[in-house]
């Protein structure tokens, strides 16, 4: 039997800030045994950072998220972007969206006030890029983790190369 031996460990680098305006959210459904799901559509954004720069495309996509019964929101987020140099990014964000008391207990989701901003907050998602072959093709080739918050009327995310 051989010894173990460790692969090299993981490391974040951080790659890119996309700051995303948001248009109403929107009830799309009665709750099912799935859950709710919601539809927010993307107003327009700014793409800032290191690896990356450029624009959210105004209504190019949306979140779809489905509020589950432990009160966890399933992440489900298509929408363009465009680098500075005019290549066009596609992304697929799918990630989980909950908020917890100091206790661990859940904190419903208000649909007028959304949920509390707090230290407890877990919004974490995984993203898929699809983009033309050139200077950005990168994306469709590093694995990538982001996280999120959400504000008032916009989200933001940082995202991470896992290196």
């Amino acid at each position: 039997m051989e010894a173990h031996q460790a692969v090299e460990p993981v490391n974040l680098e951080y790659i890119i800030h996309i700051r995303m305006f948001l248009g109403e959210r929107i009830r799309c459904s009665p709750t099912t045994p799935q859950g709710g799901r919601f539809s927010v559509p993307r107003a327009h954004g700014e793409i800032l950072g290191p690896r990356l720069q450029g624009k959210g495309l105004p209504y190019s996509g949306a979140e779809w998220p489905r509020g589950r019964a432990d009160n966890v929101f399933v992440v489900n987020a298509h929408y363009m972007l465009e680098a500075s140099d005019g290549t066009p990014i596609y992304v697929h964000n799918r990630g989980y969206n909950y908020s917890r008391d100091d206790a661990g207990n859940p904190i419903p989701y208000v649909p007028a006030e959304g949920f509390a901003s707090n230290a407890n907050r877990y919004l974490r998602l995984t993203p898929v890029f699809d983009v033309p072959t050139g200077p950005h093709d990168w994306l469709t080739r590093t694995v990538i983790i982001g996280a999120a918050d959400r504000r008032e009327d916009h989200s933001i995310f940082d995202y991470y190369a896992v290196v």
